[in-house]
């Protein structure tokens, strides 16, 4: 049975996740964040009886499902996100694999979600946390990549850029060349004032293969170290792999993404 959380279950939600928030990180830095009371975002509780056996989110138009022990009701599941006809799902590996074959029309992408254990890689002592006028020259840089921007469009990813940093829930470091152009960024897509959640990672072409991304992310990770976080990432294609690992995080975990063609 599927129950949309509301100001009686909401406690549930958190004694369910417990510690294990790293499986589900956007949908628990979203409730922290939002609550309730935000009508783009959505929680719904599964129960098996009087035992609860999942979760599921949504934000705008995508998905997130969360098991503890992976023992959701797999049938159920899948019909409530058929009926929410979502963009994106995603989830850890063992769950998603579960629903996989109900939601064939859309690629996949597999990946990690990683934390940071000790910072190994020097920071760009030149990088800084840019202000609201410098986004527009930031968003310019990330829509170029496939893999970040290029699929949420300039207006799109201006705004979530611009509501994260007027909400204290994101940053944008970037570090520059002598002339002034952006040479590297990265980001923080979500934060609360006890971990965050890293993304955005872009050097502009002339400069890649000479380590500005690690240094870069180095220095957005010592700021967040700094301020007691604790630091988590989610890649996938090579590049980013090695980057992130280079710089000092380790796996926690595999996790998927369906996106719909559209």
């Amino acid at each position: 049975m599927l129950i949309e959380c509301d100001g009686e279950n909401f406690g549930q939600v958190f004694d369910y996740i417990g510690n294990d928030y790293e499986k589900c990180l956007y949908l628990y830095i979203d409730l922290r964040k939002y609550g309730l009371d935000n009508e783009n975002f959505k929680v719904w509780i599964q129960y098996d009886g009087d035992r609860i056996c999942g979760l599921i989110s949504e934000y705008y138009n995508g998905i997130q499902i969360y098991s503890k022990s992976y023992d959701f009701i797999v049938d159920e599941m899948i019909d409530f996100i058929k009926q929410r006809n979502p963009t994106v799902i995603s989830g850890m590996k063992d769950s998603m694999y579960q629903i996989k074959d109900a939601f064939l029309e859309y690629s996949e992408t597999s990946g990690v979600v990683a934390k940071l254990t000790k910072l190994k890689y020097p920071p760009d002592i030149n990088a800084y946390s840019a202000p609201a006028d410098e986004l527009e020259e930031i968003v310019k840089l990330v829509v170029q990549e496939e893999n970040l921007g290029k699929h949420t469009g300039y207006e799109l990813l201006y705004q979530q850029y611009y509501d994260r940093k007027k909400d204290n829930f994101g940053r944008n470091v970037i570090s520059r060349d002598e002339s002034g152009e952006i040479i590297c960024h990265a980001a923080t897509y979500a934060e609360l004032p006890e971990l965050a959640v890293v993304s955005g990672v872009i050097t502009s072409i002339p400069y890649r293969g000479k380590g500005y991304s690690k240094a870069t992310l180095a220095a957005l990770c010592e700021q967040l170290l700094s301020e007691g976080k604790i630091v988590f990432s989610y890649f996938h294609i090579p590049p980013a792999v090695k980057m992130h690992y280079g710089v000092g995080f380790n796996k926690v975990g595999d996790w998927v993404k369906f996106k719909k063609s559209i």
